[in-house]
């Protein structure tokens, strides 16, 4: 029996411990899964019945970067001597310091590198050679791959195993529209968006979720947000806040979605069907938002803007309103399939050579 130790970084969203959690959900039941994460949302992994460990970060620590580079490692370390596994997964685009002294501490585990591309063009290109760290890298694909300018998108195909985009959820495994308004508490009735921004303020129209709001209240489109301090402002329009994880699961229950062009919302949103009008974060250091939300728009499966303020929002939910069957069959239609599980056979093939 296999055990895989999978380990992710801190992102500025939950997109590394979901990929992680999409590769465990595919191995078989009697592999043991120990997930580990620097990301404060790793309570989520309760629900999938997997033990987990939180490690705080660099940043969450307070610790000076040397001596959290220390401590990273020893905690590590310490986990490989008490999990002991076949294989660690680590998700990320920049492996930290001491993850290769804590690999070395324990040479019995054998390590992949899950690394997803579309990174700016001539950035971090110096974390590649940390792919020496590892037996194998894993890419999950990314539909946008033909506009990667990025460092990775230069490595050949004989050192990494290049796989279809990875979601947690495949289309077949989304509830129906009427079960996924059940199960977030949404009416019955009516056209209801997914507003999927980042922190914003939903009264300020100067503001992008708050430009998203008025547009589509104005259109008797319901508002959906994941976040609590959106929601709970007072606001005269038709807002819910919904929680669930993973919300993908329950994706149907919006006609439309609002979102920036992150690699999971890209992919959840062009890959279950629904609607998109993408507003990428130009603010990302790595993440080439841009790039992607200008393929999509190039290849007809989504609407992209740079900004919904200043009056943009409202011709753009009228198009997305009008157009939206069309872009979404057409993201449906170059969907190559869930890279997810090659990836997670890969893993394990490799823990079997430990």
């Amino acid at each position: 029996m296999s055990s895989v130790l999978l380990l992710s970084s801190n992102g500025a969203g939950m997109g590394h411990l979901t990929r992680l959690l999409a590769y465990a959900r595919r191995m078989p039941p009697e592999v043991r899964r120990h997930v580990v994460s620097l990301s404060q949302a790793v309570p989520v992994v309760e629900a999938e019945g997997l033990p987990w460990e939180y490690l705080a970060s660099q940043g969450a620590s307070g610790l000076r970067p040397a001596a959290w580079r220390r401590l990273f490692a020893e905690q590590v370390g310490e986990i490989l001597h008490r999990v002991d596994p076949d294989v660690l997964v680590f998700d990320g685009t920049h492996p930290y310091s001491g993850l290769d002294e804590a690999l070395a501490g324990h040479p019995r585990t054998r390590a992949v590198w899950s690394r997803r591309g579309m990174w700016r063009a001539g950035r971090n290109a110096d974390q590649l050679e940390k792919a020496a760290w590892f037996d194998a890298v894993v890419e999950p694909g990314d539909l946008a791959a033909a506009a990667d300018r990025g460092a990775t998108a230069t490595v050949p195909d004989g050192a990494v195993l290049r796989v279809p985009p990875v979601t947690l959820v495949d289309a077949g495994q989304a509830h129906d529209r009427a079960a996924s308004r059940a199960a977030l508490g949404l009416p019955a009735q009516g056209t209801l968006a997914l507003v999927s921004l980042g922190a914003g303020n939903i009264n300020d129209t100067d503001d992008e979720v708050g430009a998203a709001a008025a547009a589509l209240t104005g259109r008797g489109v319901g508002v959906c947000v994941t976040a609590p301090a959106i929601a709970e402002r007072a606001y005269a329009g038709d807002v819910h806040l919904v929680r669930h994880f993973p919300l993908s699961e329950h994706y149907r229950a919006f006609d439309l979605v609002v979102a920036a062009a992150g690699y999971n919302s890209f992919h959840e949103s062009l890959r279950l069907g629904v609607p998109t009008l993408l507003v990428p974060n130009p603010h990302t250091s790595l993440d080439d938002q841009e790039a992607r939300a200008r393929e999509a728009a190039r290849r007809g499966w989504a609407l992209v803007a740079p900004t919904l303020t200043g009056g943009a929002a409202g011709p753009l939910v009228d198009e997305l309103l009008a157009r939206g069957g069309e872009l979404a069959a057409a993201a449906l239609a170059a969907d190559p399939g869930n890279g997810a599980q090659a990836a997670a056979d890969h893993i394990l093939a490799v823990a079997g050579a430990a």
